[in-house]
């Protein structure tokens, strides 16, 4: 008996990984600099199932690290994960990559996936994050913020600016956040009525308050946006944690590299 359960759990044990599998999807020269591409194996392209580097490393034939360029953020996406290297002195016609990817599934469920509601109706200066969560990790900040208190903040950066001739003006923006940078807990806000709610802006600054380290980013959505747009943008919020996380690692030899 127990060897029939022990044998029912490696096959398991496979089936999962197998449905979880990390495929290198190509590796090449573009411009100056070498490109590698993952994505995972069978794994829906939406909002809900989401992959980023855990950590990764790539070689030469070798063993010689490639150096990152780090020209690409390390984000959750919804479909293949990038990473570039510097071009090797030596083009290489091989290329090895180890590492882990994080496969992040947010939910109500798992406490992971909050809907927020309209801008007009959240509070700004004030942290949004549930309760439930900060009863576990405290030190968590999200908020969306009010152009008096990014100006106050930043009064020392817009005056620099001004005094290279550019002006900086918060009003501008669309939508204003902050939050802090915690590795085992991202955090990432959705606008779920544009291109499935991760990439809804075409420019945006990203400024870090020096005194609390919080993150403050200040998103353009579209040109000439009125203020009751604005004020109608609904907003969503998925946070990373234990439950909503599965880290899959992968380790590919020799994988070709294009020319």
């Amino acid at each position: 008996m127990n060897k029939l359960l022990l044998l029912a759990g490696i096959i398991l044990s496979t089936s999962l990984y197998s449905q979880q599998k990390i495929i290198f999807d190509r590796a090449g020269y573009y411009f100056d600099f070498m490109e590698l591409s993952f994505e995972m194996e069978d794994k829906p392209n939406d909002k809900f199932h989401l992959i980023k580097f855990d950590t990764i490393t790539a070689t030469d034939k070798k063993g010689n690290l490639l150096i990152d360029n780090h020209n690409v953020y390390n984000i959750y996406r919804r479909a293949n994960i990038l990473v570039r290297y510097e071009t090797p002195k030596e083009k290489l016609k091989s290329v090895s990559a180890k590492g882990v990817v994080k496969y992040f599934q947010p939910s109500r469920e798992n406490n992971s996936y909050f809907i927020l509601g309209k801008v007009k109706e959240v509070k700004k200066d004030v942290n949004l994050i549930d309760k439930s969560v900060l009863a576990k990790k405290p030190g968590l900040y999200f908020g969306l913020v009010s152009v008096e208190s990014a100006n106050k903040i930043f009064k020392d950066f817009i005056n620099h600016m001004a005094n290279q001739g550019k002006k900086i003006d918060f009003n501008e923006y669309d939508l204003m956040m902050a939050k802090t940078n915690d590795k085992e807990h991202d955090m990432i806000p959705v606008v779920p009525t544009i291109d499935d709610g991760l990439d809804f802006s075409y420019n945006n600054i990203t400024l870090k308050d020096p005194k609390t380290g919080i993150i403050y980013t200040f998103y353009k959505i579209k040109q000439s946006m009125t203020a009751e747009e604005r004020g109608n943008i609904p907003l969503e919020l998925f946070i990373e944690n234990g439950e909503s996380v599965q880290k899959i690692p992968f380790d590919f030899k020799n994988f070709q590299v294009k020319q």
